[in-house]
């Protein structure tokens, strides 16, 4: 998605959580202006600034379900991406019940890099999302949800750091790699940068490694999250197919896929087919 600019103004704190062990924090977004020179952007800022209004308006009244179409109305006709954007419309998703959409928007909301309150306000209401699962489908089946990543080592490896902290590593460091050569040349009696040089090499070549691999298995495997209750791992791409439930708010590797059905892997390595309508792409 692209980032549209809009004038979004300062959030409210955001309400609590239904959950007895968990609660939303407060969440506030600085006011972006759309640039003057784009009528036709400006235009869309405002309606854009309207529907945040309304949805905030809806959220504080307990209009749960016309909080998430005006939040929703948001990310998808404006192709807006916003961490504090997807923390709103994810606990408007919990209150609503729809836990599964929940898990999804806070996990979208994650893959931003928000800042430290917002990054602490989010893992603390994923947990609760998965939680609430995790109670009701022990209740109903004597069994636990587990949520298990779906991907897989290289992925799990590359990922312990955010994109944005990996790059500026690696920026750094191949600075120091190329100074410390410099200096090596320019002072050929002094031997300590030529030996700083070789621990700082490997430590570039490895921040290269991870930021490459980053990169690749983002594109490699992209991960979604079950957003309903009724979904069915299917042996095949038809509603009459062999299968089996799939707990709502389970993350999954998605395959493969087309507008009808999505081809998934779970955790387990089980791959089969669920309806496209009832798995979402973080």
């Amino acid at each position: 998605m692209m980032r549209v600019s809009i004038t979004v103004a300062v959030l409210a704190a955001c309400a609590a959580l239904a959950s007895a062990e968990a609660r939303a924090d407060e969440a506030t977004a600085d006011a972006t202006s759309a640039r003057p020179s784009a009528r036709a952007e400006a235009a869309q800022a405002g309606d854009a600034q309207a529907l945040f209004a309304a949805a905030n308006r809806r959220y504080f009244e307990g209009d749960w379900a016309g909080a998430v179409e005006s939040y929703a109305a948001i990310v998808e006709r404006f192709e807006v991406e916003d961490p504090v954007l997807y923390h709103n419309l994810g606990n408007a998703c919990f209150r609503s019940g729809a836990y599964g959409s929940a898990i999804l928007y806070y996990r979208r909301a994650q893959k931003l890099e928000p800042d430290a309150p917002l990054s602490e306000a989010l893992a603390r209401n994923l947990d609760a999302a998965r939680r609430t699962l995790q109670a009701r489908y022990r209740a109903s089946s004597d069994a636990t949800l587990v949520y298990g990543d779906p991907t897989g080592v290289v992925y799990q490896v590359t990922h312990l750091v955010g994109e944005t902290a990996l790059a500026l590593t690696f920026g750094l460091l191949w600075l120091g790699l190329c100074a410390l050569l410099v200096l090596r040349r320019l002072r050929t009696e002094a031997r300590w940068p030529g030996r700083t040089a070789v621990p700082v090499g490997v430590l570039v070549a490895i921040a290269g490694a991870l930021l490459w691999g980053r990169i690749a298995t983002d594109a490699d495997q992209r991960v979604g999250v079950v957003v309903s209750s009724e979904a069915m791992l299917r042996d095949g791409k038809h509603e009459v197919a062999q299968g089996k439930s799939l707990p709502e708010g389970l993350e999954v590797r998605i395959l493969d896929g087309d507008s009808g059905w999505t081809q998934v892997e779970l955790a387990g390595g089980r791959r089969g087919w669920v309806e496209s309508k009832d798995v979402k792409q973080i």
